[in-house]
């Protein structure tokens, strides 16, 4: 059969049309895609406005290879209570807070999605997105990260500044409730973990360990620079605590001070549950000062902090 050159042309244009159409539709859904983020994002901005622990930070937003960034600025007023006035509350906000496409003008820290997906799951409440970023070891991946842009110095203050938007930049109810149980849990240290609250001086999770799991088994995890308070409200386990082995059982709670051995086994049938609150991280504590003397020092600001307010009351109250 022949093709004449009038049916080749059609066949070409009918090839280029489908194969534009097809990239357009992808470009289409591209665009969708980056849109639906986008209101993902501000719907967060929105209820961030109103957050009581709202602080003001610059930091970018990475899904995947797309990004935003935020400008937040905490807005606060003191008014003074009390028969005498001696007393100061606040009022909180509406603060100012803004979503920019693209990312900071500036270096900066930055939350960095695995993908779309990991949004959506804390968006939906899947995930707290302190779950999503919690690791064993700085080594591992995590569903979200929290990384410096390149030509930017990550310091102490940007992980506290960090860790206090994080817990609350990613909850938009005004009342924050986290939901534990083993399906909205992440694997850390050997157990199924749902992060409770992070802060950069304590992190507060819940554990779940299943049949014959271990939790802190690794030699490289056993032992920490910082303490441990494991709080067991649910099912029977052993525990290596120091030099000895304990029973482990529902309303009890186990102290574990700084370089002191943990591992916790479940050879029974019903999941071992509990708090677990660590205090400081571990890495503040690998160049030499010990987490006794850390807390020695900020023992001594909580001191000047004192004196500070009080000059700055009395100087308010004789106005």
């Amino acid at each position: 059969m022949k093709t004449n050159l009038k049916t080749k042309i059609y066949c070409l244009n009918l090839f280029m049309g489908v194969a534009l159409m097809c990239f357009s539709s992808s470009d289409l859904l591209a665009q969708q895609g980056e849109e639906n983020t986008e209101a993902i994002l501000q719907s967060f901005v929105e209820s961030y406005k109103t957050d009581p622990m709202a602080l003001s930070a610059t930091f970018g937003i990475a899904v995947g290879d797309d990004w935003w960034y935020v400008v937040s600025k905490r807005k606060e007023e003191g008014y003074k209570v009390g028969k005498q006035k001696q007393y100061t509350f606040h009022n909180f906000g509406p603060n100012e807070v803004l979503l920019y496409k693209g990312k900071p003008e500036k270096p900066t820290w930055y939350f960095q999605f695995d993908d779309t997906g990991v949004l959506k799951k804390i968006d939906s409440k899947v995930w707290t997105a302190s779950t999503a970023s919690a690791r064993s070891t700085a080594a591992d991946k995590v569903a979200l990260d929290i990384l410096a842009m390149e030509g930017y110095s990550f310091t102490h203050k940007d992980d506290g500044i960090s860790y206090q938007i994080l817990e609350h930049f990613w909850k938009k109810d005004a009342i924050e409730i986290t939901r534990f149980n083993r399906d909205s849990s992440l694997p850390s240290h050997g157990a199924a973990l749902v992060s409770l609250y992070t802060m950069k001086d304590k992190r507060i999770g819940w554990f779940s360990l299943g049949t014959d799991e271990a939790a802190n088994a690794d030699r490289n995890l056993d032992k920490g620079q910082v303490p441990n308070l494991m709080i067991f409200t649910k099912g029977r386990g052993k525990g290596q605590f120091g030099d000895g082995e304990y029973d482990i059982e529902p309303g009890m709670s186990v102290f574990i001070g700084p370089y002191v051995k943990h591992v916790i086994y479940n050879p029974y049938e019903e999941p071992l549950e509990g708090i677990v609150v660590l205090f400081g991280d571990n890495i503040d504590f690998a160049k030499g000062q010990s987490y006794l003397a850390f807390l020695e020092e900020e023992y001594q600001f909580l001191e000047n902090n004192q004196m500070k307010v009080q000059r700055s009351d009395t100087a308010l109250n004789e106005q």
